[in-house]
């Protein structure tokens, strides 16, 4: 470690931390190794360790794989103070929704033309999904969640996602925009999304958007697990109690 003598203070410091945040920023959701943030932000790795440490502190990095690589959290600079008042009021409900159902719960805002997860709560069952994690993005629409938020918006808002996300959907499943628009209608008229071997082979989802009083989407709710698990009489009752819990949430 620095000495308190060696240890740059005040503005430098700050501005090192700046640096190794807006590397990892960039860096995507592989992440970076810590001696790749020290070549990367120039700041040696006996300093990069300290403020990898307060910045997972701070919730602005994801834990560490067990590859050691350092992952920024979008998630926490995405939020708004609204919307983190929002998300903490939500926090129980998710938790309520993995208790009844013993899957995994996710709660997922639009970003751009992506889906954001913003929080995850495990349940009982002894396979749970582990892959989508907080600040975990994709293409609107690949996921349960991104599903039912997508289906919820404008069609005009639709066709700027779909144009937006057009060569990210193959990466996907093999997914197209034709084939979204397909699952969008199936989802509009069911009442509420269900993707299975999309973003994660093997596992399926049913999710329902949570909206304003103006009918306007803000998050979408989804529960996941194994897909030997997902017949379509439990994905009924996993939707009506997500609905159930989500009754009693005024945004």
């Amino acid at each position: 470690m620095l000495s308190k003598e060696s240890e740059p203070a005040g503005p430098k410091t700050f501005s090192r931390g700046l640096d190794i945040m807006d590397v990892l920023r960039h860096a995507g959701d592989e992440g970076l190794r810590v001696t790749e943030i020290a070549r990367l932000a120039g700041v040696q790795r006996t300093s990069v360790y300290r403020f990898l440490d307060v910045l997972i502190d701070h919730g602005y990095l994801l834990e560490p794989d067990e590859q050691r690589r350092y992952v920024f959290n979008h998630a926490r600079l995405a939020v708004q103070p609204s919307i983190a008042g929002t998300i903490e009021r939500l926090k129980p409900v998710l938790q309520r929704i993995s208790a009844q159902t013993g899957d995994s719960s996710f709660l997922v805002r639009r970003e751009d033309g992506d889906s954001l997860c913003v929080h995850r709560e495990l349940g009982s069952y002894p396979v749970q999904v582990l892959t989508v994690t907080i600040g975990y993005r994709q293409p609107m629409g690949v996921g349960a969640a991104g599903l039912a938020l997508l289906s919820s918006l404008a069609d005009e808002d639709i066709d700027l996602v779909l144009t937006a996300n057009d060569k990210k959907l193959p990466r996907f499943g093999g997914m197209s925009s034709s084939q979204m628009r397909r699952l969008i209608q199936t989802t509009r008229e069911r009442g509420w999304s269900a993707v299975g071997n999309a973003a994660v082979p093997g596992v399926m989802g049913v999710g329902v958007p949570l909206l304003r009083r103006t009918g306007a989407p803000i998050f979408a709710v989804s529960v996941s697990s194994v897909i030997d698990r997902m017949p379509l009489k439990r994905q009924k009752f996993i939707i009506d109690v997500i609905r159930r819990e989500l009754e009693t949430v005024y945004v």
